[in-house]
């Protein structure tokens, strides 16, 4: 049985920043919960089918507007206590993979998605919070298989989810499935689930079996795009061609092109509203050229290695400006070539759009014109840290100072940095790319996302040559990401030597300003610091609102100059109490603190700052 959706779950921020973005409307979401308590049915099966919104919208607002990073599971190793809190069969009937907790904050990988909406039932049969971040479907599966070493899920168990369709078995190849090219009726492919043992043992055919065999021999209907043009070896034709396939991907809402090769032929491949869709065919010995023209198209720098590449340009496709990613990996079957199409995001916010007050404000400000040093911005994963990191790569750039940045997914292009996407599929690492820039001529260098000891080691080497570094570290908070730091293989001298500056973050959501009433709240006297002077104001709910009571989210800070003895304490690799004791003493504004003006402004609910800060 399906109930109301809560404003406060996961499912229900996604909404809400789905309304936020544009991409539904209140009235649209108010019928969604209708239709599905009616049916009895989820609010993501519901969404999924009304077509308002396609799988890759939904990835973009949990990036872009919810702060949810995407990562490269190649780059993790997900902790075994982590992993021990979600039973084999949960993760592998639900697809997700727990990569780490902090705090009571469970975090877990999805690769498809509409499996956020999954989250919620997952939370409540684990008793834990679940936040998400985004990684690549096939690497959750093999993660899966590697980390839990089985792959089958019972029947009820794939089709348990509350929240998504009944996962396909982990053994299919579901980006080559023949169900997600075409169906043999008109409409989108409808998700089948195996009830009988003759389903099942269609849905595990092994690749290159029945199921690619008859989307080989499927007809294209419809056929828009003809790819008898690369027999004619034009480059200007091919150019053309390209464009005409963009053209076409973009008036189709694709969020993905596909070159995907089998036997002695490859597809070309739309990704619409989740599912694959084959457009048309050719001969594999003509893929070569429509390769290079798509690497012309996205500007690929040519190499002299045929290995795996990756590359990111911003393009205008009609009235559109977006941001291209392109993937080409080698395979024993040929060249298989992925473009993503996103929204180019324009500019990053300022930090006081973020939240932070005139204070904290100026002292960043100040670090990134003249400083010098570490400035480590510690928050959970989905809080926001990344919004901070270019917030203060864009202010350096605009004050004069060179900057040089590693990124493992770029959210904003800022054409005075120089970006460097970190390909995942090459065998150099992050650290490989942030050491090639200490030798340049750089004041500042940043990397979004310390991963490793050795990112440790080089942020530390490069703030002892003077330069200003900027990074960002999954922790609850800035205490908590020293002391992760530490426990991570930072040497404590040097550590502290480097420290200049921490930033400690999360993300509350607002009060919708329309249907905001003084109500009691038990939270409240919970909350530390409150006085008898404040009173709990929270949004009730209404139409502007989807009945959520929120509207929009803003950051709350802390900021701590490191001072001497805080240095101190650190090279004497103190407790997280001990630290915690020294930033207090040295008079850091905590998170709660931070948090308690905004309810004191009635700008946000104490039950919600409660829920952020796990009081």
């Amino acid at each position: 049985m399906t109930h109301m959706i809560d404003p406060a779950s996961i499912s229900g921020r996604v909404l809400d920043s789905l309304a936020s973005a544009g991409l539904l409307t209140v009235e649209q979401i108010a019928a969604l919960d209708q239709t599905a308590q009616s049916r009895g049915e989820t609010i993501a099966a519901v969404l999924r089918e009304s077509g308002f919104v396609r799988s890759s919208d939904i990835a973009s607002v949990l990036e872009h507007e919810m702060g949810v990073p995407r990562v490269d599971l190649s780059s993790y190793v997900p902790e075994e206590s982590a992993l021990r809190m979600v039973p084999a069969s949960t993760a592998v009937a639900r697809r997700i993979l727990p990569l780490f907790e902090i705090e009571g904050m469970l975090t877990v990988a999805i690769g498809e998605p509409f499996d956020v909406f999954v989250l919620d039932e997952i939370a409540r049969e684990l008793g834990v919070e679940v936040e998400p971040v985004l990684a690549e479907p096939d690497a959750i599966l093999a993660a899966l298989e590697q980390h839990y070493g089985s792959t089958a899920a019972t029947p009820l168990e794939a089709a348990g989810s509350a929240e998504t369709p009944p996962p396909a078995p982990i053994t299919e190849e579901p980006e080559v499935a023949a169900s997600d090219f075409f169906e043999e009726e008109e409409g989108p492919a409808a998700p089948v689930v195996a009830t009988a043992p003759e389903a099942e043992a269609a849905a595990t055919v092994e690749p290159g079996g029945e199921s690619i065999e008859r989307m080989a021999e499927a007809p294209v209907k419809e056929p828009q795009v003809d790819l008898d043009v690369l027999a004619v070896a034009d480059a200007r034709k091919v150019a053309v061609l390209v464009t005409q396939i963009f053209e076409l991907a973009v008036a189709r809402k694709a969020s993905q092109i596909h070159l995907l090769p089998y036997k002695d032929d490859f597809f070309l491949v739309f990704r619409v509203a989740g599912a694959l869709e084959k457009v048309a065919s050719a001969p594999l010995s003509l893929q070569g050229a429509l390769a290079d023209g798509f690497r012309a198209f996205v500007k690929v720098p040519p190499s002299p290695v045929a290995g795996p590449s990756l590359a990111r340009s911003a393009v205008r496709i009609g009235e559109h400006d977006l941001a291209v990613t392109l993937s080409s990996v080698p395979t024993v079957a040929g060249q298989r070539l992925v473009v993503t199409l996103e929204p180019r995001r324009r500019e990053p916010k300022g930090l006081d759009a973020l939240g932070m007050s005139e204070a904290e404000v100026r002292a960043l400000h100040a670090m990134v014109e003249r400083g010098r040093g570490l400035l480590l911005v510690c928050a959970p994963v989905a809080s926001g840290a990344s919004s901070t990191y270019y917030a203060l790569l864009a202010h350096a750039a605009s004050a004069g100072k060179t900057v040089y940045s590693v990124e493992h997914t770029v959210v904003y292009e800022i054409p005075a940095v120089a970006q460097v996407m970190v390909d995942a599929s090459s065998p150099v690492p992050a650290a490989n790319y942030f050491a090639a820039g200490l030798r340049q001529d750089t004041d500042v260098v940043a990397i979004d996302g310390i991963r490793s000891v050795e990112d440790v080691h080089l942020a530390v080497e490069a703030a002892g040559m003077g330069k200003l570094v900027v990074a960002t570290f999954p922790a609850a908070g800035i205490v908590s990401g020293v002391r992760r730091l530490l426990d991570l293989g930072a040497e404590p001298h040097s550590l502290a030597q480097a420290l200049t500056l921490g930033v400690g973050q999360r993300l509350v959501r607002l009060n919708c300003p329309n249907c905001t009433q003084e109500v009691p709240s038990e939270a409240l006297a919970g909350l530390p610091g409150v006085t008898p002077d404040i009173v709990n104001k929270a949004g009730l709910g209404c139409p502007n609102c989807g009945k959520t009571g929120f509207r929009g989210a803003i950051g709350i800070f802390e900021v701590l100059p490191f001072t001497e003895p805080i240095r101190a304490r650190v090279a004497a690799a103190a407790s997280a109490e001990d630290l915690a004791a020294a930033a207090s003493a040295a008079g850091m504004r905590a998170l709660a603190e931070s948090g308690l003006a905004r309810v004191r402004a009635g700008q946000v609910s104490a039950d919600e700052l409660a829920r952020v800060l796990r009081i």
